[in-house]
């Protein structure tokens, strides 16, 4: 592991985090949700809330192992959150995560700026202004106890980032007049998160549903989906119960479990 921890000495500020959560904090590592992961299947004592946050990754992911350019400046970090009882319950974080940092990035101080388009790609990205700025990553992981955990991994571009041959256009929140550091990020998504949670153990997944949807595409959108087969073209039918994307086609409704997606309106 390609590791340097971050002495007290040279720490930037630090994030203001709900009560009980901790932060981790890395000048360089891999991939924080694979040093996150490590520590659960190693037995590290753990609880939900601990934050892996690095300043740049070498090995960072994104979906279906694409790589995620992390060069220093931007927010990388993983949380560590409890698994629901139901395992096929886990994948809706990522609508809760999704959301949530969609609401952070409308949080933050703008420079005389009205605040951005920002829109929730289905199904773990997020736009703004129709270009992805933030990614989300969610893996479960077994403990060396047995316990489930979800490892959610969040990248979000505060400054412009070079990537080659990217699948969609890719921006950062300086291009929208959004000055602002990783640690103050990460007060307001961690914030979110967990009201989100609560809302989520309490409410279920309906709520988080529709939240998504409200930052989601029009309904009636021509979306075109790349579920691995192939493109599938048709317009935006909203969400599932389950989360699964409802597409309208030419052959009738389909439910959508996984793929690539293009909004025409995004």
């Amino acid at each position: 592991m390609n590791e340097t921890y971050i002495s007290a000495a040279h720490a930037p500020p630090e994030p203001h985090l709900p009560a009980g959560w901790r932060l981790m904090a890395f000048e360089t590592l891999d991939s924080t949700n694979d040093a996150l992961k490590r520590l659960v299947e190693q037995g590290a004592e753990l609880s939900e809330g601990v934050l892996m946050w690095a300043n740049t990754q070498t090995g960072g992911r994104g979906r279906a192992g694409r790589s995620w350019e992390s060069p220093p400046g931007n927010v990388y970090v993983s949380y560590l959150i409890q698994a629901p009882a139901r395992k096929h319950d886990a994948p809706q974080i990522g609508f809760l995560a999704a959301r949530a940092v969609a609401d952070t990035i409308l949080d933050l101080p703008r420079h005389n700026a009205a605040p951005p388009k920002v829109t929730c790609k289905w199904p773990n990205d997020v736009l703004v202004e129709g270009e992805k700025a933030a990614g989300i990553l969610p893996e479960m992981i077994s403990g060396a106890d047995g316990k489930d955990w979800i490892v959610l991994g969040i990248g979000i571009n505060l400054n412009a980032v070079e990537v080659a041959n990217p699948t969609y256009p890719v921006t950062a929140l300086a291009n929208h007049h959004i000055d602002t550091t990783a640690a103050h990020v990460l007060t307001v998504l961690s914030r979110f998160l967990a009201a989100g949670l609560v809302i989520w153990r309490e409410k279920g997944f309906e709520p988080l549903r529709e939240a998504w949807l409200e930052a989601g595409p029009a309904i009636g959108s021509a979306t075109t989906v790349n579920p691995g087969k192939g493109p599938v073209n048709g317009t935006f039918a909203g969400l599932d119960a389950d989360g699964a994307l409802l597409l309208d086609t030419a052959a009738g409704r389909q439910r959508i479990l996984a793929g690539d997606v293009l909004f025409g309106d995004a």
